[in-house]
């Protein structure tokens, strides 16, 4: 994340005559919802996106996304009391919604060895009822942890706009094009691993997904028993009815969403999800221990009849989606996946381009944000010849 300083504004919240803005902040279950209360004049708020590791595991999207509030800004405690903390790091300590695990608030220590230092908070961006005209996108950084752009290459520039790509903290070292890969992605390439790792920023939450393979096609048929070794006699499903498969059902489908519940679950402005099988999902490497919606420190919580979403309770992040009557596919968070060729794992997903989930549900809030998105993503296909172009189904999952 940026360090204070960056945004730091010397304005004070006056006690009378000052124009305020009150923006209204909130997470899916509503329970610790609240109010950010600023002067006009420190509108619009600089908002960054943070590719690196660790924000990726906390968060489960591909990236965090967030506003730093005035010196002046300080949540009332009743409101903290409604969310776990969760320390960071020695500067930064995260704040989410311990009902539904929605990232929220941070706090940010000036010097993180300094406890008396000056204290900033960040807002998650997600939770803000609005954004337009509200937050001004500097851009990207600590693109290097993500090894192949992640995804600053969905988002490039805003209102024609160009942001700022920077591969460490903001600001620092040579800004980095878009299409760059790291050097040490194409060592990885040419070996690629049968199992994907994937975990929580605090190793609460780790499993393992295996490639997709014929069976991957006929999980629906044989949940929830394992699917048979020799399927050489069955029959498998038109393409329409693997929606979750890509490239000739050699990956699974991952895409971006905008929908109201999957932002207010995760605090972030987009979530990216991941379609798999269960059967394809492990506790453990060896592929013994079968998926299950309780196992670490995973909390499951009901969104809406039906709809479940599951976080780590000690650190927040997302983790899956499923709902009832669609047991046999669960929604993999893609910010937990270690895959070393990069954080968007193309060699196991194929990515859905043609449209942004839900997009409606954000225009009203978000539309330049939005808009940008798509763009962003016509023209990253653009640039990938012999992309899988078809637009995939809508039914079934959070996408």
């Amino acid at each position: 994340m940026p360090p204070p300083s960056v945004v730091k504004s010397q304005s004070k919240l006056a006690d009378s005559a000052a124009e305020k803005t009150i923006l209204k902040a909130s997470c899916l279950c509503g329970a610790p919802n609240h109010e950010v209360t600023l002067s006009t004049s420190d509108l619009p708020l600089k908002g960054y996106m943070c590719h690196c590791t660790s924000c990726r595991r906390m968060t489960g999207a591909q990236c965090l996304t967030v506003v730093f509030c005035p010196e002046y800004y300080q949540p009332a405690q009743s409101v903290l009391d409604k969310m776990t903390a969760y320390v960071f790091t020695k500067r930064i300590t995260q704040y989410f919604c311990t009902t539904c695990g929605c990232q929220m608030l941070a706090r940010c220590l000036e010097d993180g060895d300094d406890p008396n230092s000056t204290v900033t908070w960040d807002v998650a961006t997600g939770t803000l009822e609005r954004i337009e005209d509200i937050v001004d996108w500097q851009g990207h950084e600590h693109l290097q942890d993500t090894l192949d752009g992640g995804f600053a290459d969905f988002l490039t520039e805003i209102n024609g706009k160009k942001l700022e790509r920077w591969p460490a903290h903001y600001g620092k070292h040579e800004q980095v094009p878009p299409g760059w890969t790291s050097t040490s992605r194409s060592e990885v390439e040419a070996s690629p691993s049968d199992k994907l790792h994937c975990t929580c920023r605090c190793g609460g939450v780790e499993f393992y997904v295996t490639r997709p393979s014929a069976r991957s096609a006929l999980a629906e048929k044989y949940w929830p028993e394992s699917p048979p070794l020799d399927i050489s006699n069955e029959q498998l499903p038109p393409e329409s009815e693997t929606f979750y498969m890509r490239d000739n059902r050699t990956k699974f489908l991952a895409g971006l969403c905008s929908c109201n519940s999957c932002r207010l679950a995760a605090g972030v402005e987009i979530t990216t999800w991941a379609f798999i099988p269960a059967f394809q999902i492990t506790q453990d490497k060896e592929g013994k221990i079968p998926w299950s919606g309780d196992f670490g420190t995973l909390r499951k919580y009901e969104s809406s009849p039906g709809c479940y979403r599951y976080f780590c309770s000690r650190c927040g992040a997302i983790v899956f989606y499923d709902a009832d009557g669609r047991e046999f596919l669960k929604d993999v968070a893609v910010g937990l996946v270690d895959a070393p060729e990069g954080s968007r794992a193309e060699s196991w997903f194929g990515w859905r381009t043609r449209r942004l989930g839900y997009r409606d549900d954000d225009i009203p809030r978000a539309e330049s944000f939005v808009l940008a998105i798509e763009k962003g993503l016509r023209e990253w296909e653009a640039s990938r010849p012999g992309a899988d172009l078809s637009g995939g189904s809508r039914s079934g999952g959070a996408l």
